[in-house]
C-alpha cells in the first residue's frame, strides 16, 4: 500500500471512528434517559436534540461517501430517507446567523413567526381580565441559569406549536424513529457491534426547573430597547446553548469526552460568529452589553477560536469526512490529532480550554445583558 493509501485510509478510519463515538453518544443520552425516568431525564434529549439532528445528517452524508475508507454502502442503504428534507432543515437552523442557504433577515422571520403562533395558541382563549396572566414561552433553566426555551426550541426543531402533533407539517413520533434507527445505523460506523447500553447516570442531583414568562413583559428588560423580540429570540437561544454546553453536556459526556468536545466546539463557535453579525447590524449602539460583546470578539482566546485554523477543526467537529491530503493525523492523540494538524502551534488541551472559557464568558454576558431602554 502506498504512503497516499495508507493515509487516506487512516483519515477514512478517523472519520469513521468519530461518527461512532457521536452516535453512540446520541443513543446512550435517550437510552440512559428512559431508564432513569422523570421529567428531569426527559428535558436532556430536547436540549441535545439539535446535535442528534446534525450527527444523523453529517453521518449519512460520510456513509454514502464514494471514498473506499469513508463510505459504507452496505449500511447506507439501511438508511431511510423519508424525512431527509426535515432533518437537513433542523441541521441548517444549528448554524443560526452562518446558514448559507438563508439571509439573516430570513431567519429572523422565521424566529418572528414562531413567536407570534406561539402568542396566538397560548394567550387569549380565558376571560379578558386575566388575560395578563397568561404565557407565550417557558424558560428551562438551571441554578437560575437560562439553558433552553421552548420557542428557540421549537424554531430549531421544526415543531409547529399551531398543530402540536406535528414537526413541520410531519409526525414527530415517526421522525424521531427515523432519527433513531439512524443513530443505529451510524453507532457501527466503525464496525463496533456491540449494543449500545445506557451508561450515563441522569437521576437526581441536576435539577432542572421551567418558568412560564410572557414574551412583552420578559423581553422588555432584557437586551438592546432597540432589538426586536425577534433578535432577543436568538440571542436566548445562544444563551441556552451555551449554558447548556457548560452544564448539561458534561453531564452526558462522562464516557463520550471527544463527542462532547466536538459539540461544545460547534456551539461556540456558530454562537460566536452569530454574535459578530449582531454587531454588525447595530455598529452605532454603544451600551454596556455592546461593548462587553465587542471586547471578549477581540480578545486572544477567541480570536484563536474564530481563525482560519479554528474555523478547520470546527468544520472537522461538523463533517466526518477527511478528503484533504496533506492532513496527516496521529492516532496517540485526542480527536487523532485533527486540532495539532490543522492548527500549527495549538494542541487538543489548550483548544478545548479556550472553548470552556469562552463558553463560559459568553453566557455569562447575555445573562447579565439587560435592555438600556425604558
Amino acid at each position: 500500500m502506498s504512503n497516499d493509501d495508507s493515509s487516506a485510509e487512516l483519515r477514512g478510519n478517523a472519520a469513521r471512528q468519530m461518527l461512532e463515538e457521536d452516535a453512540r453518544w446520541a443513543m446512550d443520552v435517550v437510552l440512559s434517559g428512559r431508564e432513569t425516568g422523570g421529567d428531569n431525564a426527559a428535558y436532556f434529549p430536547l436540549l441535545l436534540g439539535h446535535h442528534f439532528v446534525r450527527i444523523a445528517y453529517e453521518g449519512a452524508i460520510a456513509l454514502r461517501s464514494p471514498r473506499p475508507h469513508v463510505g459504507i454502502p452496505e449500511l447506507a442503504a439501511l438508511l431511510n430517507e423519508q424525512y431527509a428534507a426535515i432533518t437537513a432543515r433542523a441541521r441548517h437552523a444549528t448554524k443560526l446567523l452562518d446558514d448559507t442557504q438563508k439571509s439573516d433577515d430570513d431567519v429572523l422571520s422565521e424566529l418572528e413567526k414562531i413567536l407570534e403562533d406561539h402568542h396566538n395558541r397560548l394567550t387569549g382563549n380565558t376571560f379578558r381580565w386575566t388575560r395578563w396572566l397568561q404565557s407565550d414561552i417557558g424558560l428551562f433553566l438551571h441554578q437560575d441559569r437560562l439553558i433552553g426555551a421552548t420557542a428557540p426550541t421549537a424554531y430549531r426543531l421544526g415543531l409547529d406549536i399551531t398543530n402540536v402533533s406535528t414537526i413541520s407539517g410531519e409526525d414527530l413520533r415517526a421522525v424521531s424513529e427515523e432519527w433513531g434507527a439512524t443513530m443505529a445505523v451510524l453507532g457501527v460506523a466503525a464496525l463496533n457491534t456491540s449494543r449500545p447500553t445506557a451508561t450515563i447516570d441522569l437521576s437526581g442531583g441536576f435539577e432542572i426547573n421551567y418558568r412560564d414568562r410572557r414574551v412583552s413583559r420578559y423581553f422588555r428588560r432584557r437586551f438592546e430597547s432597540k432589538f426586536p423580540n425577534s433578535l432577543k429570540t436568538l440571542l436566548l437561544l445562544i444563551e441556552g446553548d451555551l449554558n447548556t454546553a457548560r452544564t448539561v453536556l458534561p453531564r452526558t459526556t462522562v464516557n463520550h469526552e471527544q463527542a462532547g468536545f466536538r459539540a461544545r466546539t460547534i456551539t461556540l463557535y456558530h454562537s460566536l460568529t452569530t454574535l459578530k453579525r449582531v454587531l454588525a447590524r447595530y455598529p452605532d449602539t454603544n451600551t454596556e452589553g455592546m461593548r462587553g460583546i465587542q471586547i471578549l470578539l477581540g480578545d486572544s482566546p477567541t480570536l484563536r477560536l474564530l481563525s482560519s485554523e479554528g474555523r478547520q477543526v470546527r468544520n472537522r467537529c461538523m463533517h466526518y469526512e477527511m478528503s484533504d491530503p496533506t492532513l496527516h493525523l496521529d492516532l496517540s492523540l485526542p480527536m487523532f490529532g485533527i486540532i495539532e494538524a490543522v492548527y500549527p502551534g495549538n494542541n487538543w488541551d489548550q483548544f478545548d480550554r479556550d472553548v470552556t472559557s469562552v463558553t463560559s464568558r459568553v453566557a455569562d454576558l447575555l445573562g447579565c445583558w439587560k435592555s438600556t431602554g425604558r
